[in-house]
C-alpha cells in the first residue's frame, strides 16, 4: 500500500470514528432533550398530580407518563366514582409502548380487552382554563373530564365497538376546588398495540397550541421538502429517462407517507386498519428502496443485491400480514415479530455499513456515504439503547437516519444527473455542429458528384472521337497520328475505383465508400449490405453520425487485434413492414473495459472521449423510438439496432 493509499484510509477510518461519536452524541442528545419522558417536570404519584403556581410558570406544558391509576378489563364511567373509587383491582402504570390491557397475561392475547385509566391533577385555585392534547389511543376510547364527556374516538362499548385514531386538542376549566379529574375508557379489539402508549401533553392552550403548532410546522418542512425532490425528479426523470431518478421520486414519496401521520390525525379520524398498515407498509418500504439505491450506487453484485432486496421484500410481505392478522396473534407472537423487526433492522444496517465500507475503500468520493450508513447504524443501535423515546418535535430515530440517508442519495444521484445532463447538451451542440459541417459537405458532395458525372461523360464521348480519329489516320495511314492517339488511348481507360452506389443517398453512399476504401488498405475483409426504406425518419446527418460511430468503433477494434488474426466487419440491415434492422459485428481481441455507471464499453487513449460514440448512437436511435443492444461475445463484438417505421 502506497503512502496515498494509506493517508486515505487514516482519514477513513478518522472519518469513521467521528461519524460514530458525532451520530452518538446527536441520538443521545435527542433522547435527552428532544423527549416526552426525559423532560424535567412534576409527574404524577400514585394518579395524583399536584401542580403550584412556580410548576405552571417555569412549565406551562408536560406530558403525562407517569403513575396513571389503571382498572384492567373494565370500561368505567364517571357514575362508577360518585361514591369514591370503585371496588375493584387496580394498579398504577406508566404510559409506554410495552403496556397490556390484560394485566393478568392468562388470555394469551393481552394486547386485546378494556381498561380504565384515571388521573387527578391538582391547579392553582386560579380559574384560567387548561388543555389536554390526546394523542393516539389503541383503539377506541372516551374521554371525561370533572365528570362530564369531553371527547369520544371512535366507539369504546362492545356491543358497537369501532374502532378510530386520531390527535385532538381539549380545553376545560378546572372545578371550584382546582381539580381536574381526566377518566379515558378505552377498549381494544383490533391492534397489537393497547390503550395509552403515548402520553398526554398538560398545560396552558397557548403553550400546548405554541408546541403543537412547531411540531405540524416543522412536518410540513419535510414533506414540502420531500415534494419539491418528487417534482426534481420527475423532471430530470422526464430529461433523460434515467431509472434511478424515477425511483428516488418513489422513494421520496414512500417517506411522506411514512411521516404524514401526524398531520392526518391532527386533521381526520381515521379507522386503525388500513391506517398503520400503511404507515409502516412506507416504512418498509422505504427501507427496501433506500437499500436497491444503496447497491446501486455501491456497485453491489447482482447476486447480493437480489439476495438482500429479495430478502426486503420478503419483510414487507411479512408485516402485511402481520397487520391483517393482528386481531388474532398472540402476546408471545407479537414478542416475537417485535424481536424479528429489531433483528432486521441491525441485520440491515450492518450490512449498509459493510458495503459501503468496501466501496469507500475504493474511491474516496463515496466517503460520505459510508460515513452516512454509520448514521443510520447508530440510528438503529440507539433506538435499541433508548426504547422509552417519544419525540416531542420531528420524527422517530429511523426516521430522522432515512431522511438524512434519502438526502445523501440524492445528492449523490443528482450529482451525477446534472453531469450526464451537461454531456448531454454538450453533445447534441456537437452534434449540431457536425450536422451544419455535414450538410456543407452533403451539398459539396452533390456538387462533385455532378462534376464526376460530366468528367465520365466527357472521357466516354472523348473515347469514340479518339476511335474516329483513329480510324481516319489509318485509312490516311499516318503513322505520327496513330502512335500518338495509342499513346492517349492508354492514359484515357482509367484505373481509379470508382465510388459505388449503396443505398442512393449520396453523404451515406461517400460515408460508407470511405470506411470500404479504409477497410482495403487496413487489410480488413469489410462487408456491407446497407439499404433503407424509402420514406424513412432518419436524416443523411443522423444516417451518417450514426454508422460513423459504429463504424469507426469496429476498425477501431480490428486494428488493436494482433496482425496474425482474421479482422473482419459486417454490417446487414433488414427492412420489414414494421421495423427497419441493422446489425454490425466485427472481430475483436476479446477485451473489454467497462465504463463506471453507464455500461459501455472503451478502450480510447483518451479518456475525453470515452463512450461518447456509442453514446451517441444510443441517443439518435431513442430519439427514434428504438433501441439498440450491445452483445459482446468472446470473439465478436455485435451491436443491433431496431427503428420502428412511420407510414
Amino acid at each position: 500500500m502506497n503512502r496515498q493509499n494509506r493517508r486515505q484510509m487514516l482519514r477513513l477510518y478518522l472519518g469513521m470514528l467521528l461519524s460514530v461519536l458525532l451520530a452518538s452524541l446527536f441520538f443521545s442528545g435527542l433522547y435527552r432533550f428532544n423527549n416526552k419522558y426525559t423532560q424535567h417536570t412534576t409527574q404524577p404519584i400514585n394518579g395524583l398530580l399536584i401542580l403550584s403556581e412556580a410548576d405552571m410558570e417555569q412549565h406551562p406544558s408536560r406530558y403525562l407518563w407517569h403513575d396513571w391509576a389503571y382498572y384492567p378489563n373494565v370500561l368505567l364511567t364517571p357514575a362508577d366514582f360518585q361514591d369514591g373509587d370503585p371496588d375493584r383491582y387496580m394498579t398504577y402504570v406508566n404510559l409506554q409502548s410495552g403496556n397490556r390491557m390484560d394485566l393478568s397475561g392468562q388470555s394469551g392475547q393481552t394486547q386485546l380487552g378494556c381498561g380504565t385509566y384515571l388521573l387527578r391533577i391538582q391547579v392553582p385555585s386560579t380559574r384560567i382554563s387548561y388543555s389536554l392534547g390526546m394523542p393516539e389511543v389503541f383503539s377506541a376510547y372516551q374521554l371525561y373530564i370533572n365528570g362530564d364527556p369531553a371527547l369520544s374516538i371512535g366507539n369504546p362499548d362492545p356491543d358497537h365497538y369501532r374502532d378510530a385514531t386520531g390527535s385532538r386538542l381539549v380545553s376545560f376549566f378546572p372545578d371550584e376546588n382546582g381539580m381536574i379529574t381526566i377518566l379515558i375508557a378505552v377498549n381494544n379489539q383490533s391492534y397489537f398495540y393497547s390503550g395509552m402508549t403515548f402520553p398526554p401533553a398538560f398545560g396552558t392552550p397557548q403553550a400546548l397550541n405554541y408546541t403543537r403548532g412547531i411540531r405540524l410546522g416543522l412536518r410540513l418542512c419535510t414533506i414540502f421538502t420531500f415534494q419539491v425532490a418528487i417534482l426534481i425528479c420527475g423532471y430530470f426523470w422526464l430529461r433523460t429517462r434515467h431509472k434511478n431518478t424515477a425511483l428516488l421520486a418513489l422513494l421520496c414519496l414512500l417517506m411522506i407517507g411514512w411521516t404524514v401521520y401526524p398531520l392526518l390525525h391532527t386533521l381526520f379520524l381515521l379507522p386503525v386498519f388500513p391506517t398503520y398498515w400503511l404507515e409502516t407498509l412506507c416504512c418498509y418500504g422505504t427501507l427496501t428502496l433506500l437499500l436497491y439505491l444503496h447497491n446501486q450506487v455501491c456497485g453491489i453484485a447482482a447476486t447480493a443485491s437480489r439476495i438482500s432486496c429479495g430478502v426486503a421484500v420478503g419483510i414487507c410481505v411479512g408485516v402485511s400480514v402481520y397487520f391483517f392478522g393482528a386481531a388474532s396473534i398472540p402476546d408471545w407472537g407479537i414478542a416475537a415479530v417485535s424481536r424479528l423487526l429489531a433483528g432486521y433492522k441491525l441485520l440491515l444496517s450492518a450490512y449498509l455499513i459493510f458495503t459501503a465500507f468496501l466501496t469507500a475503500r475504493k474511491s474516496e468520493k463515496n466517503h460520505r456515504l459510508f460515513y452516512v450508513s454509520l448514521f443510520f447504524g447508530c440510528a438503529c443501535l440507539w433506538d435499541r439503547i433508548y426504547p422509552a423515546y417519544d419525540p416531542i418535535f420531528g420524527g422517530w430515530f429511523l426516521e430522522w437516519v432515512c431522511t438524512v440517508l434519502i438526502y445523501m442519495l440524492a445528492t449523490m444521484l443528482w450529482k451525477f444527473l446534472a453531469e450526464s445532463y451537461t454531456q448531454n447538451r454538450l453533445l447534441q451542440q456537437q452534434n449540431h455542429n457536425a450536422e451544419k459541417q455535414l450538410i456543407m459537405q452533403t451539398n459539396y458532395t452533390f456538387q462533385l458528384r455532378e462534376q464526376v458525372e460530366i468528367r465520365r461523360r466527357f472521357v466516354h464521348d472523348f473515347r469514340h472521337h479518339l476511335r474516329t480519329l483513329h480510324t481516319l489516320a489509318e485509312q490516311t495511314g499516318d503513322q505520327v497520328i496513330l502512335e500518338y492517339l495509342d499513346s492517349v488511348g492508354e492514359y484515357s481507360s482509367g484505373s481509379g475505383k470508382i465510388m459505388e452506389t449503396y443505398c442512393g443517398r449520396p453523404a451515406v453512399d461517400a460515408l460508407l465508400f470511405y470506411y470500404d476504401n479504409l477497410a482495403e488498405i487496413q487489410h480488413i475483409d469489410l462487408s456491407l449490405q446497407f439499404q433503407i426504406p424509402e420514406p424513412f425518419s432518419m436524416t443523411d446527418v443522423e444516417l451518417c453520425t450514426l454508422l460513423g460511430n459504429l463504424l469507426e468503433n469496429a476498425v477501431e477494434a480490428c486494428l488493436r487485434m494482433p496482425p496474425e488474426a482474421t479482422k473482419r466487419i459486417r454490417l446487414k440491415t433488414a427492412c420489414k413492414p414494421a421495423f427497419w434492422y441493422m446489425v454490425i459485428e466485427n472481430t475483436y481481441d476479446g477485451m473489454l473495459a467497462p465504463k463506471e455507471q453507464q455500461g459501455f464499453f472503451t478502450r480510447k487513449n483518451n479518456s475525453e472521449y470515452h463512450g461518447i460514440g456509442l453514446s451517441s448512437a444510443m441517443h439518435l436511435v431513442e430519439k427514434h423510438k428504438g433501441t439498440l443492444d450491445v452483445q459482446p461475445s468472446a470473439e465478436l463484438f455485435r451491436v443491433g439496432i431496431m427503428i420502428p417505421i412511420e407510414k
